[in-house]
């Protein structure tokens, strides 16, 4: 019997997956760690800390399995997050403190891009994700101009991908879907940039390796494999930006296919035959062999119903109600069907425009906090079918969409999201949906499956499906045009 592991390597932590070839999966572990602020706009992660979580929570699900399970893992690949940064030494070990993908200390870089390169849309044409404060090409050209000793001491400019594909193998190597959220490679041509290399001061011998998610980097080395409790014949594949490692465990394979991510962030991500750079919206190699990603992101989603039971839905002591109770209550009120609407903050009008608060339209006396809170759900989702609109490749009507993350837990949140789109709602049953797409790859990867198709539905976990109402879907069909005239005025008056 052989075994494949999954691995998440995510911004508060990382989570491991043990499953069998079969499918079977035996065993879960996971390792917090901290980000480091040490002044405002800055974000710091300790790199080794992703490399001691994963050397924790492997060693976890091995000894929980059983040693001869060790001696026979086929594959290991990684979802990953994107856009951290972490100069190493010639022994590649790290300089400084790796910088977070949300760290903003790079305002200055950013016009000096706009000034030497070219206007901002020049960076989203080459990489896919329009220029930020932060991320590897505006990071490195800081380094160089603020720490320039120890821009000078840097062997190499990696990131979460290649910094573990190092420590596991011995190469450096990044990802496609990777390489362009970082801002250092050319997801159109497959390579490094020349304007961007210039605009960073380096040459390509200072930066990884540039694979397709599931080729093949190596073996592990000796060392990895004796910390790890696995062995020499294990294979490391290239994973994949967690966002497309998520829809491939959740069995996002065909172009039209789309996963709805729900947590703090939501966050739509579509496949698609070819790239569509028109749209403005995040484009990306995915996992799949052929196929697109495009990503966009409605920051505030989860956090709006957060922020409202916190601060706002108190009960009588101060205490905050329960999702349960939520989830009971609001489904027997109705909210956008009585006039009232909610609009996330930072939310969505018409051409993409955006408006900074959030906002409630149509309140009156008859309104109480579970009006309100399901004001909030159907809120989010008309902005996800607003978001839809904008992919290039839509879904399948039998097909549907698929959900994971946190509203899962919310059976009300994911029909209302069905009743809304007008799509059947598929709902997998493991919350880890990226070690899941992970084990895909190293699957795949390391021989096990045939191909992708065969390692999603090996190792695919349950779903429910949930089924638009054809009542509701009609009559938020018509309410939808009522919820888009108010964004407009709102962009008028918040927009960005």
């Amino acid at each position: 019997m052989k075994y494949l592991l999954g691995i998440d390597v995510g911004t508060t932590g990382t989570k491991t997956l043990l499953f069998s070839e079969k499918g079977e999966l035996l065993g879960h572990a996971y390792q917090g760690y901290d980000l480091i602020t040490p002044q405002v706009g800055w974000s710091e992660q300790k790199a080794t800390d992703w490399w001691d979580a994963i050397v924790k929570t492997v060693n976890e699900v091995i000894a929980a399995a059983g040693e001869d399970v060790g001696k026979n893992v086929a594959g290991i690949s990684l979802s990953l997050q994107g856009g951290t940064f972490v100069p190493v030494d010639k022994d590649f070990c790290p300089l400084t403190n790796a910088r977070v993908w949300n760290d903003h200390r790079c305002a200055e870089e950013k016009e000096e891009f706009l000034k030497e390169v070219g206007e901002s849309s020049l960076m989203y044409q080459k990489t896919g994700w329009s220029l930020g404060k932060g991320l590897l090409a505006l990071e490195i050209r800081w380094m160089k101009k603020h720490e320039n000793d120890l821009f000078n001491r840097t062997h190499m400019f990696l990131s979460v991908p290649s910094y573990v594909s190092y420590q596991m193998t011995g190469i450096p190597a990044c990802d496609f879907s990777d390489a362009g959220i970082d801002q250092t490679g050319n997801v159109r041509e497959e390579k490094y940039d020349a304007d961007l290399l210039r605009f960073m001061g380096i040459d390509e011998s200072r930066l990884p390796k540039l694979v397709h998610s599931g080729d093949v980097i190596g073996h592990l080395t000796e060392d990895a494999a004796k910390k790890l409790s696995l062995t020499t014949d294990c294979v490391l594949v290239a994973g994949a930006h967690d966002q497309y490692a998520v829809a491939l465990g959740a069995g996002a394979l065909d172009s039209g296919d789309i996963l709805i991510g729900s947590g703090t962030c939501w966050v739509v991500t579509a496949l698609a035959d070819e790239a569509n750079f028109e749209s403005g919206i995040a484009q990306s190699k995915s996992a799949i062999p052929g196929l697109w990603g495009s990503c966009w992101s409605l920051s505030s989603g989860g956090v709006c119903l957060d922020w409202f039971r916190k601060n706002v839905a108190l009960t009588a002591s101060d205490m905050k109600i329960g999702y349960d109770e939520i989830n009971g209550i609001a489904a027997e009120r109705k909210a956008a069907e009585n006039g009232l609407f909610f609009y996330p903050f930072a939310g969505y009008a018409s051409g993409r425009r955006g408006f900074s608060k959030g906002s409630f339209i149509g309140l009156d006396l008859s309104h109480d906090r579970f009006d309100m809170m399901r004001a909030i759900m159907e809120g989010v989702a008309f902005q996800i079918k607003n978001m839809m609109g904008y992919f290039k490749a839509q879904p399948d009507p039998e097909d549907g969409l698929r959900i994971a993350g946190g509203a899962t837990k919310s059976q009300l949140w994911c029909q209302i999201v069905a009743d809304i789109t007008g799509y059947p709602v598929r709902i997998p049953e493991v919350a880890d949906m990226a070690c899941v797409g992970a084990a895909v790859l190293a699957g795949a990867g390391s021989g096990i499956f045939k191909d992708l198709r065969e390692g999603y539905q090996t190792l695919a976990v349950k779903e429910r499906v949930l089924m638009p109402d054809p009542e509701k879907k009609e009559m938020y069909a018509e309410l939808f045009e009522e919820y888009q005239k108010n964004a407009e005025l709102l962009a008028q008056i918040y927009g960005l």
